[in-house]
Order: structure tokens, then sequence, then C-alpha cells
């Protein structure tokens, strides 16, 4: 049970970063409607947030990106300015902000609008400046959480990939189990789903249900030698992504992960097994493990 409760401790802890996101005066219809696109953030960010304007061709950077340019000395991946318009003008803003406000190119995101593509291009941007805090902004964000769940369950899909294909025989199975299990947490904890009976069950059926696919996986590559590599990591990949997307739609669509009358019959166990994993809990007895 350690592993599986260091996975949900794992998921419970991304949610203690900061994940502010701030918002400097720039361009006053770009920063209305970039106000609108990231879920109204803060008026103005703090020293931990991630500060971010809006910029034009006839935006003043005087101010702006003074304070741009103290956000990204506290940390690279704190400032972020959203460039809008045509290339050539976007190309010259850019210019403008490495040269003479000591920004780097990391710190510029290119939209022609935002709206449609741009706005994607947007949001993906921030939510990767965010790193881990991305969960809990998004906790606080609903705006958000759409395009940080889907960036959970595709990042947990490619790295369970990379592992099925792996030559690590068995040892592959508890190994993406794990992840999917910090996925779901992951997830859980960006819809503000707290730790309880319902996530513990969830983690006993994940792990469950790994002994499943892995035996399916087993047969697969015994029927197909010489590209078990190709097979497993494929396989691997389609469980996860398939256990995210359907965890991120059931959360999204304000649903619980497991419906109530299945859980009630199984109560008693839940609960034991909450026990089990709460992060903090102190091993079982006879395990030899000192407590934590």
């Amino acid at each position: 049970m350690q592993p599986v409760r260091d996975a949900v401790r794992t998921a419970e802890e991304v949610a203690e970063g900061h994940g502010h996101v701030g918002i400097l005066p720039g361009d006053p219809e770009q920063t209305r409607r970039l106000r609108a696109l990231l879920g109204s953030p803060l008026p103005a960010p703090d020293e931990d947030a991630l500060a971010i304007m809006a910029v034009t061709a006839g935006t003043d950077l005087s101010a702006g990106a003074a304070a741009l340019a103290r956000a990204r000395a506290r940390h690279p991946n704190l400032a972020l300015a959203v460039v809008i318009g045509t290339p050539a003008e976007r190309e010259a803003i850019e210019r403008r902000l490495i040269e003479d406000h000591r920004l780097e190119a990391s710190n510029v995101v290119h939209a022609a609008s935002l709206e449609g593509p741009g706005a994607d291009a947007v949001t993906d941007r921030v939510i990767e400046m965010l790193g881990d805090a991305a969960v809990v902004a998004g906790r606080r964000t609903p705006a958000l959480r759409a395009a940080i769940g889907r960036r959970i369950v595709r990042t947990a899909a490619r790295r369970a990939a990379g592992v099925g294909a792996l030559p690590l025989g068995g040892a592959s199975m508890p190994v993406l189990t794990l992840q999917q299990i910090k996925m779901v947490g992951q997830l859980a904890t960006l819809y503000d789903r707290p730790f309880g009976a319902e996530r513990a069950l969830t983690s006993l059926s994940i792990l469950a249900a790994g002994f499943g696919w892995r035996a399916l996986g087993r047969s697969a590559v015994g029927l197909v030698p010489g590209v078990g590599w190709a097979i497993s990591g494929g396989l691997a990949y389609a469980v996860t992504r398939g256990l995210g997307e359907a965890a991120h739609a059931r959360l999204a669509a304000g649903h619980e992960l497991i419906e109530a009358p299945p859980l009630d019959k199984i109560r008693p166990h839940a609960d034991r097994a909450l026990e089990l994993l709460r992060p903090g809990a102190p091993p079982e007895r006879g395990s030899g493990g000192p407590p934590e």
C-alpha cells in the first residue's frame, strides 16, 4: 500500500502550490478579453503569481513591461507577454520586449487574436508556465479546468506509453498503475474533490484492473512476436488515455467518479482503504516499516 499512498499524497500535495495568475495593465480591449479567457484572475499579480500582459502594436510598454521583467527576475516562469496582431507587428513587439525590457523568447506567446486557435495557444502556454501549480490554479479558476485536465491525461498517457515500451517485464505494471492513480488523483484535485472513500476505492480499482490489462498485453505480444515493445507501449497508452478521458468527462459533468449506490454497498471496505491510503497514515502492522 505504501506506493499507492505515495501516489495519492503526490496528487494532494500538487494542490499546495501557489497557482495564482494576475493580469497587468496592457492594451485595454485585449486585457478584457484575456481576463474573460482566463476566468477573471487576480486584478494584479502578487510576488508568487504568474504575471501576464496583453500587448499590441500601440501598447505603452513602459510600466507593464518593467513589471514583467521584475516578475521574471524572481523566476523565469512568472512572466508572460501575450503579443497580439499581424505577424510583422508581433515580431517587432517581441524584439522590443527582449532587447529593451530584459525578457526572453520563453516569456512571449504569439496570437493573431484571442479567439479560436489564438485563444487555445495562449491558454496552453499559461498552463505550461504554471507547471505543477496548474492543478491548483484550475481548482480556483473553472475556466482553465478543461484545458488542464486534457493536459494531465495526455501527459500521463505519453508517459505510460514510454514505460510500457520498455523491456521491464512484470515490473512495468505497478509503475503504470501508480501513474494512473496519480493521474486520476490530479483530476479529482483539479475538480475540487476531497480525498475520501471514493478516491480510495478508485485507487484500489485501478490497482486491481492493472492485472487484467497486463494479462491482455502478454497475450497480444505472444501473438505478434518481434514487435512486443510497440504493442505494450500502445496498449499502455490506450488504457491510460481511456481511463483519464472517462474520469475527466465524469468530473467535468459534475458526477462523482463512482456512483453512490455501489459505494454504499462496500462502504466498510472503502473506509478501511481510506485509512490505508490517507496521506500520513502509518503502515499496516506487521509490515516492518517505521511510522511516517
